[in-house]
């Protein structure tokens, strides 16, 4: 059971949404504040001066999108993106408390240049009704995405499972069974190795009475029913939950690991797990990843190989203590701290850590909010922070997708309990300082080095950066104009086009000139006369040697006993300046109208035909 939402947003198929894009706005890159970093047992402070003189630290990120969802925000969904109506283009999950609780469909709409909701709802009953996890996958394996959310806060809590064919959501299945005391997130991975991607879900069983922390469940296809298969319960961690999993193999034996963090809130932590799979007992066998937090507890986490050296980092993110972010790493035996920054000034980061390539530069980042999003990347030999961005207010949640469908990953977070409850999508933009390269293409009929005709100008503009922005033109002594459309020359004499282009970043060309002359003649001189037939002289006026010239002479009305058919032929050549004739023998009475051609050349005369001769011609 579920309630739908329309209120005053509006579907996709009518094209319209009320959200609000920044489209571009270029996001603040903000100083970085004073961050402390941990790196083996060496305490190193890493200043302002010292990061911004870093020659990895680049600028480049753009705000695509915000929307204020107001209220107390929104939920970390770990796996919100997914092509669920097959329509090819990705949606997006979004959703929390708000003002009341709701999850949220939207997607990109490229035409609009923006973020289109499609569908909301939520589970009745409760304080909140709040979407608190959520992950695309292939529960069926039939092709077909299907969505799962976590549900909290509602009369009937726990994962549903549901499809979306872009005009009706359709609830598959609802699972409240073990492993469900209120869950925060869930999470698709094969975490088993069997070869099929089953669903995780994050549980607190301190919020209940169950034991357990993490739980898998499987997919029946026959029934289209969650089916129960193991769960983990953290020792120490009875009274604290699990916010978040994600997995990997983290420790290059050829397996998945789930990463898992157990803490009580801020108030304490059980620390950070990773759970390896063992065949033969069909459970987790849980392995402390770092569990030394001090003051500190954590809550998000997930993992990608940082440093490109084949063995994948695990990044966290602290719940109480002072604002910071970790990077585990496997050393062949046991798990090392490799880095630790320290943002005092921030707010908690709970569960907004992501890890991925979110810059799409072929190399992951690690990135986690403290109020501003800490972009840490790899220089080579030491961590760095990339780039901050700011967002104003407490994150709860980060994610690392392809969002607006262009095969390019884009970064999101959003707020939760302070701020405006606002749901943020960062691009990264290629810094581009290469101006654009203008063409300018002259279409007319030729003489030579003249257009004898009307001259068409076109001009083309390239950029491989951020794209044209517009095209400049001065046509002689005319004003600069900026270029709309193909225009025409029509004066005889010689013109001058000066053009460049400018792209959106402001790179502008250095102007170019094209000049032409322009001067209306025929390329054939056509002259005939009389006498003994019709004679046709035809002169190339034309600079250059012409071929392959057909001509004809034609005789029209008297009585023509001989010639009605006509003369013509094709001359071969006829050089610059040079003339020739051809002639059409008659015999006939009476007025006659007579057409010549040669070329795209055609003259008219009228004569009178008196046995051979034609005479009068004029």
């Amino acid at each position: 059971m579920y309630y739908e939402y329309r209120g005053h947003y509006s579907t996709k198929q009518k094209g319209v949404s009320i959200l609000i894009c920044t489209l571009m706005v270029f996001a603040a890159i903000v100083p970085l504040a004073s961050a402390s970093s941990m790196i083996g047992n060496t305490h190193v402070q890493a200043s302002v001066q010292q990061a911004a003189s870093n020659a990895g630290v680049r600028s480049g990120w753009a705000l695509q999108w915000s929307h204020a969802y107001g209220g107390m925000g929104h939920s970390q969904l770990a796996q919100c993106v997914g092509d669920l109506d097959q329509d090819g283009v990705n949606e997006v999950i979004v959703g929390g408390y708000e003002n009341s609780g709701m999850c949220r469909i939207i997607s990109y709409d490229a035409a609009q240049q923006t973020y289109v909701e499609e569908h909301a709802w939520y589970v009745p009953g409760g304080s909140y009704h709040i979407p608190t996890g959520a992950c695309i996958q292939d529960l069926n394996n039939d092709g077909i995405l299907e969505l799962c959310v976590a549900w909290g806060y509602t009369s009937a809590d726990g994962l549903y499972a549901y499809t979306w064919d872009g005009t009706t959501l359709t609830t598959l299945d609802w699972y409240h069974g073990t492993g469900v005391d209120w869950l925060y997130d869930c999470y698709a991975c094969d975490y088993n190795d069997d070869g099929t991607v089953e669903t995780l879900i994050s549980n607190a069983p301190n919020m209940g009475t169950g034991p357990y922390h993490v739980t898998a469940l499987g997919w029946n296809p026959d029934t289209e029913k969650f089916y129960y298969e193991t769960s983990w319960a953290c020792p120490g961690g009875s009274n604290m939950e699990c916010p978040m999993v994600w997995s990997g193999d983290v420790d290059n034996d050829g397996l998945t690991e789930v990463i898992a963090d157990v803490s009580e809130q801020s108030y304490a932590t059980a620390g950070t797990w990773a759970l390896n799979w063992n065949p033969d007992t069909q459970s987790w066998d849980g392995v402390p990843v770092w569990q030394n937090y001090g003051s500190a507890t954590v809550y998000g986490d997930g993992v990608a190989d940082i440093d490109g050296d084949g063995t994948p980092e695990i990044g966290i993110g602290s719940y109480g203590g002072t604002p910071q972010g970790w990077l585990f790493e496997w050393d062949g035996s046991t798990y090392q701290q490799v880095w630790n920054g320290q943002y005092p000034s921030g707010e908690p980061v709970i569960e907004s850590v992501a890890l991925g390539d979110a810059d799409n530069d072929g190399q992951n980042e690690f990135c986690f909010g403290t109020q501003q999003v800490h972009v840490m990347g790899w220089d080579g030999s030491a961590y760095y922070e990339e780039a901050t961005l700011e967002t104003g207010s407490m994150l709860a949640g980060m994610n690392i997708y392809d969002f607006d469908t262009d095969g390019l990953n884009e970064l999101k977070a959003c707020e939760i309990i302070g701020g405006t409850g606002s749901e943020f999508i960062w691009k990264y933009v290629s810094p581009d300082s290469t101006p654009p390269v203008t063409t300018c293409i002259l279409e007319g009929e030729m003489d030579g080095s003249e257009y004898i005709s009307d001259v068409t100008v076109t001009l083309n503009a390239t950029d491989v950066g951020t794209g044209v922005d517009h095209i400049m033109y001065k046509l002689d002594d005319a004003a600069w104009t900026r270029y709309a459309t193909s225009f025409l020359v029509s004066d005889n004499g010689t013109h001058t086009v000066q053009f460049y282009s400018v792209d959106k970043a402001g790179n502008t060309e250095v102007t170019k000139i094209t000049s032409f002359v322009i001067s209306h003649h025929a390329l054939l001189k056509l002259s005939v006369r009389g006498g003994v037939g019709v004679t046709l002289t035809i002169t190339n006026t034309a600079h250059t040697d012409q071929t392959m010239v057909p001509w004809s002479i034609m005789l029209h009305g008297g009585v023509i006993i001989v010639g009605k058919e006509g003369a013509s032929g094709t001359l071969l050549q006829l050089k610059s300046g040079a003339e020739v004739t051809k002639k059409l023998s008659v015999i006939g009475f009476g007025k006659t109208a007579i057409s010549v051609t040669a070329g795209n050349v055609e003259r008219n005369a009228t004569g009178r035909m008196i046995l051979f001769f034609v005479v009068g011609v004029k």
